[in-house]
């Protein structure tokens, strides 16, 4: 089967995507994976054909308006603008690559942000679209709901569902406006429906279409309520660490003391990153730790650290967290995820919409302290999270339980398995 996987975002957004175009691959499909031009290296050699999508996804997250976004914690209506702005800039450009990228596919499989885009792709080539999406997008409770720096207030399970509904209508205007230039490149008609405006990823869901969770049950139970065409698959992992050579200088530092723990915050944007930098030495002088300080794209390390902190500017998570007392991340999917496939305790301090509804799921399951806000950690706040993940026997525990489920679990294996059920004309 010839298969086209779009995807966009950053490296947390892109990388499962990754995996599955090369576990599609793996398997004797024909597959192309469409991202944006970063990624090529990181796709190189894995099976898939790479398709630039023409924007620097690093550029724009140290774009004016995507750092106002992070400082911005949790508010929804600010992601919306975001979205807006962003996707009418790119769409343009982003259009007939993707469809120049799918002509000939059998099949498309559309991830995350670039979902509605894949979608009107297979309208134009009628051919199936399959939805792929690292939070659960039919949540009947109130995890999207509760994607801001506020905890939702305590309501009736419709009301949850109501405003959440609300939310995901509102999403898919943005999206439709957004995408407009692309249906009208297509020769696709408007694609508005008769009232009442039902969300888009709903509107598939009730044709048959099949949609693609890619998280584990063992974190978050899949509803009875969802359609059968759901599946919750498990985590997709792009796993490098056998084939990764660590640097020397990290495997001496590992070995010279108390197992360090490891802060990194990803592809987050740091509006003051040497301030950040101060609150995380101040918080682990605080407790006595070591640490192994990750850059990422939002670039967190910086030369002037103490002894008991090593920079490093990217390692393979399955190769380092297992290698970690605990883990202090930003709550992202991917990285929750390999987290919690490690069986290691989290600080998480979300800054921007899901990343606060993982922080509060965790820690109703106890497997980290409390949600610490990026934007609002300090010292203080910072070294009682760490000393709780490090010295939480009850805690620890239950994250080396999850931990071995996990690992257990593939859920690439069943990604790909439901995709070659999908049906096709």
């Amino acid at each position: 089967m010839n298969i086209t996987v779009l995807a966009s975002g950053s490296r947390g957004d892109a990388q499962p995507a990754i995996a599955l175009a090369a576990a599609l691959a793996a398997r004797g499909h024909a597959t192309r994976l469409v991202a944006p031009a970063n990624f090529e290296a990181l796709a190189a050699g894995r099976g898939a054909e790479f398709h630039p999508l023409p924007f620097d996804a690093v550029k724009q997250l140290h774009e004016p308006e995507t750092e106002a976004l992070f400082s911005a914690g949790g508010n929804a209506i600010a992601f919306l603008r975001w979205l807006d702005r962003n996707g009418r800039k790119n769409i343009s450009a982003i259009a007939p690559v993707a469809l120049n990228a799918a002509t000939g596919a059998d099949l498309i499989v559309a991830t995350g942000l670039t979902d509605e885009l894949g979608a009107i792709v297979a309208e134009r080539l009628q051919v199936p679209c399959v939805h792929a999406y690292l939070q659960p997008m039919l949540a009947a409770h109130d995890f999207l709901f509760a994607s801001g720096e506020t905890a939702p207030p305590r309501l009736p399970g419709w009301a949850n569902r109501a405003i959440f509904l609300a939310f995901e209508e509102a999403m898919w205007l943005v999206t439709r406006r957004v995408l407009r230039p692309a249906r009208e490149l297509y020769g696709l008609p408007d694609g508005l429906p008769a009232p009442p405006y039902t969300p888009a990823l709903w509107r598939a869901m009730s044709r048959g279409e099949t949609l693609l969770l890619a998280y584990s049950e063992a974190l978050l139970p899949r509803s009875l309520e969802w359609p059968a065409n759901a599946s919750v698959t498990g985590w997709w992992f792009l796993d490098d660490g056998e084939r990764w050579t660590p640097p020397s200088e990290l495997e001496r530092f590992l070995a010279d003391g108390p197992t360090p723990i490891f802060i990194g915050f990803g592809s987050m944007a740091l509006r003051d990153r040497d301030a950040s930098v101060d609150v995380a030495l101040c918080a682990l002088a605080k407790v006595g730790a070591r640490a192994v300080l990750g850059s990422g794209w939002g670039g967190l390390a910086r030369g002037d650290l103490p002894p008991f902190v090593f920079a490093l500017d990217e390692a393979p998570h399955d190769w380092l967290f297992p290698r970690m007392a605990a883990i202090v991340h930003h709550g992202g999917a991917g990285t929750t995820g390999a987290v919690i496939r490690a069986g290691k305790p989290s600080v998480v301090t979300p800054f921007i919409t899901d990343q606060f509804a993982w922080a509060r799921l965790l820690y109703a399951r106890g497997l980290a302290p409390a949600p610490l806000p990026h934007r609002a950690m300090t010292a203080n706040t910072l070294a009682a999270a760490i000393k709780t993940v490090l010295y939480d026997g009850a805690m620890r525990e239950r994250a080396r339980a999850i931990g071995a489920t996990v690992r257990a679990e593939n859920g690439l294996a069943r990604a790909v398995a439901a995709i070659e059920r999908t049906p096709r004309p």
